[in-house]
């Protein structure tokens, strides 16, 4: 793990000034620190699905420079395909070899755990075309097979919680041992009018916490951030496109989140960027243990 930062935010008082307006504007400025930009893309460039301000013009710059570039999101319940149209849609141009999902762990949890081939109850939605099927396993969402499958993992919306959470429960108790994978590690993602919406990772940390009372303990394979299997494959394919390697602290990661997003890009050796147009506000950085090297009003 990185060093503690220096607080970007007086942790008693009210200091803000070093909040800067925008990332652009900043970056315009320091653009020669740093090999590449990767960012997050719910909070940051889009809100359920519309866009943020600044975000089209971001990257437009970022192209016209040949700024390398990637974008990393937890959001496991949508495709790469699904979110390259979602931003497409709102004047994005992306990619899909730009994006770097959660999901894509799920190609290296299948061969380091001989999962392939194998029948997994997936909770939720994973993305069309499926992550998961996209990874080599069998996926079932009919709980009548959950005895006959190797394991489970949580996607996000779409699934009757209460009968499905039940069977998942009472699955762990018969067999401590089998995988429960969680793609998206976050307990929440933002939605409409300052609201959230509870994510994957807050689904599995219920499991494992009810199991736990009961008296079975599980562990949860996470996959995306603040956890290091997202950006060693997010790194390892930026280096792979620009064909030489790359120093962690010549990358700064901008997220809104300050538990996936920062933690994450601290933790991985990335410098971080937050912006406070996501989940995170800026009153809940004071005294926390989480600090961003940078803080931003917007993109």
């Amino acid at each position: 793990m990185r060093a503690a930062h220096n607080n970007p935010v007086d942790p008693e008082g009210d200091d803000q000034t070093n909040v800067v307006p925008s990332f652009g504007g900043w970056f315009d400025q320091h653009e020669n620190e740093f090999d590449a930009v990767v960012l997050d893309i719910d909070g940051v460039l889009l809100l359920s699905k519309a866009a943020l301000a600044g975000g089209r013009e971001l990257i437009e710059k970022l192209r016209e420079r040949k700024f390398p570039f990637s974008l990393l999101t937890n959001d496991g319940n949508h495709s790469i395909e699904e979110k390259c149209h979602y931003l497409k849609k709102c004047g994005i141009e992306i990619a899909a070899e730009e994006i770097t999902s959660c999901g894509h762990g799920l190609v290296e949890t299948a061969d380091k755990f001989n999962l392939r081939g194998k029948l997994f109850l997936v909770m939720g939605e994973l993305g069309d075309p499926c992550y998961a099927e996209n990874a080599g396993l069998v996926v079932t969402r009919d709980i009548e097979e959950l005895p006959k499958c190797a394991g489970v993992i949580t996607g996000e919306e779409n699934y009757d919680w209460e009968p499905v959470i039940n069977a998942v429960v009472n699955y762990f108790i018969a067999n401590p041992s089998s995988p429960l994978v969680v793609p998206n590690p976050d307990e929440y993602f933002p939605a409409p009018n300052g609201e959230i919406k509870l994510a994957a990772g807050a689904t599995a940390r219920f499991i494992q916490r009810a199991l736990e009372v009961y008296g079975t303990k599980i562990e949860p394979i996470y996959l995306g951030k603040p956890y290091a299997p997202i950006f060693e494959h997010n790194h390892s394919a930026l280096q792979k496109r620009l064909e030489r390697a790359i120093e962690l602290k010549r990358v700064i990661m901008i997220g809104d989140s300050i538990d996936s997003d920062i933690r994450g890009a601290n933790d991985f050796g990335y410098r971080s960027g937050l912006v406070l147009t996501g989940v995170t506000k800026l009153e809940m950085l004071k005294g926390g243990p989480v600090q961003p090297d940078f803080i931003f009003e917007r993109l």
